[in-house]
């Protein structure tokens, strides 16, 4: 970073540079043109100009890429990854400016978080027992080929698509996948764009150059879509010993026990992860889940009431809860936390 001070361009070059990245609608690599730009452009006399060029140029690259992400967040909630799709809105109330693309991200947001989620029909976390399988939770959490989104608007090069794909990953996932090269960014869009296959014919002759968790990981992913319960789970656990601290690893792992009813193991699993930090949040949201998928209902409770006390969790701990109380004929409990968490929602 010191160095780099020393061969730092002009600000009219990087504005320019910009430019031309805007115009080719490389707006996430426009972006850090424009930024770069602002903070040299202080030193000119020109300044308070440049300065309300840059902003505007700015503000529209904001808004096209929360354009972007509403698009991404759309097709996540089609493919029923609700927590994907959640991300993605996120990131779109932070990057726009245009206070009708706020409004649409924020009203879908709020429209997510207002339904209800029935733990008959799933664990919240993509679907269940149903196509999505293993790939399902890691998907909802920002995950790699899981929950594939073909939707990505054609006209961005490959390069911008898989750097908008990753990043709603935890954590320093992005830089680690970014860092990964060109081969793997290829295989990466092919398997979100369906393409199996070919996916994983490139993470395994790239899996022969040298292992990685992040590798393994994907490749986990893919072969459990493609049927593969066995090499799925072998993948995961290799990725685990090679990086214990890889979060999609974890949550990988978690699901496929949830998917084929290894329900022990998944506690552990999740347990293991709450006591480590790793994604604690929704660690916890899976324990509670797992356990009322077991059928242990007063564990389930439990874990819901932790929930409670944590902002991010508080209202689909909430929604859970009613949910076995009101099946268990506790209509009172439910009620309050009706009232409590969820005034309002539908």
């Amino acid at each position: 970073m010191f160095f780099s001070k020393f061969f730092k361009k002009d600000y009219r070059q990087l504005r320019e540079k910009g430019d031309s990245l805007f115009a080719a609608e490389r707006y996430a690599d426009a972006r850090l043109a424009y930024l770069d730009a602002k903070e040299l452009v202080h030193t000119s006399a020109e300044a308070q100009v440049e300065r309300e060029y840059l902003a505007n140029k700015l503000s529209k690259i904001g808004d096209r890429l929360a354009e972007l992400n509403i698009i991404e967040a759309e097709a996540a909630f089609r493919g029923g990854e609700m927590r994907k799709g959640s991300d993605h809105l996120e990131l779109a109330l932070e990057l726009a400016d245009d206070v009708a693309i706020r409004e649409k991200a924020g009203n879908l947001l709020a429209g997510q978080q207002s339904g209800a989620v029935s733990i008959s029909h799933g664990h919240g976390h993509g679907g269940g027992h149903g196509s999505h399988g293993c790939a399902s939770c890691s998907s909802s959490h920002g995950s790699g080929s899981a929950g594939m989104t073909p939707d990505l608007p054609d006209h961005l090069h490959e390069e911008e698509q898989f750097h908008l794909l990753v990043q709603t990953l935890p954590g320093n996932l992005p830089l680690r996948y970014e860092a990964l090269g060109e081969e793997f960014a290829k295989a990466y869009l092919l398997a979100h764009g369906d393409e199996l296959q070919a996916a994983v014919a490139i993470y395994q002759e790239l899996l022969q150059r040298g292992e990685s968790d992040i590798l393994l990981c994907e490749i986990a992913l893919l072969e459990y879509r493609l049927g593969k319960n066995s090499r799925c789970e072998a993948f995961l656990k290799r990725a685990m010993d090679l990086d214990g601290t890889n979060p999609l690893v974890h949550l990988g792992l978690a699901q496929f026990y949830i998917d084929n009813r290894r329900y022990v193991e998944c506690i552990d699993l999740l347990k293991e992860m709450l006591e480590r930090q790793i994604l604690h949040d929704q660690a916890l949201l899976m324990l509670g889940d797992t356990y009322a998928l077991s059928g242990n209902v007063e564990d389930a409770i439990n874990t819901y009431t932790r929930g409670l006390d944590m902002p991010a969790l508080k209202k689909v701990s909430a929604e859970r809860l009613v949910q076995i109380l009101t099946a268990q004929n506790r209509r009172d409990e439910a009620a309050y936390l009706h009232k409590t968490y969820l005034k309002g929602c539908c």
